[in-house]
């Protein structure tokens, strides 16, 4: 596994390119967002997904997140109405994960039941770039250690994943806080589960 530093919150362009290379050809690279570090993989490479499975577990629990660049990014995976349209322009980027019809655009192996998908548009300069680089979604999962227990530091993140994952990207160690959740299929919005971000 690569360690890249990042400065600015962003890796160098050389950097960025390689691993946009390794996304291509189905790794997983591990990001740090606004609420902490994600193992993402492009949504278009079915086994770098599998590969994520196996890191829940093994088991197709379907509990993945799409991470977007911004509202038109994601009316390409979801089926957007106004109302929904109007309610996550005013919180994205930031860390809120909604709940969406999915599209035809998602695979099938990374939908719910209820042919849903979780959305986000982190508010963090290198997920960014890296969405941007690659030119479609990253479909992540937090990074978890074997207890399930969430990490947050470099260090443990590095003796967890280094065979696992092609590319690192070092922002430091982050206090992790899980985004808030809010389901967009109902009217009024459901929150599923508070979070770092706030509804005041």
């Amino acid at each position: 596994m690569i360690t890249v530093t990042l400065y600015n919150d962003l890796p160098r362009e050389r950097l960025l390119r390689q691993a946009v290379a390794a996304l291509e050809a189905g790794e997983l690279v591990i990001v740090p967002t606004d609420t902490n570090y994600t193992v993402v993989c492009s949504i278009d490479a079915k086994r770098a997904i599998q590969r994520l499975y196996a890191l829940k577990t093994g088991k197709k629990q379907k509990q993945f997140t799409l991470f977007c660049a911004d509202l038109t990014d994601i009316s390409r995976y979801a089926v957007v109405d106004n109302q929904a349209y109007r309610f996550m322009k005013s919180l994205i980027p930031g860390p809120y994960t909604f709940i969406l019809p999915a599209s035809r655009q998602v695979p099938k192996m990374v939908m719910t039941k209820r042919r849903t998908v979780g959305i986000r548009v982190p508010d963090h300069k290198a997920c960014h770039a890296l969405i941007a680089a690659l030119g479609s979604a990253l479909l992540g999962v937090s990074a978890r250690d074997n207890d399930g227990q969430v990490i947050g530091t470099v260090a443990g993140l590095t003796a967890r994943f280094k065979h696992e994952a092609a590319f690192l990207f070092d922002g430091g160690d982050v206090f992790s806080e899980s985004s808030t959740i809010i389901d967009l299929t109902t009217s009024p919005p459901e929150i599923i589960r508070e979070g770092k971000g706030r509804l005041d």
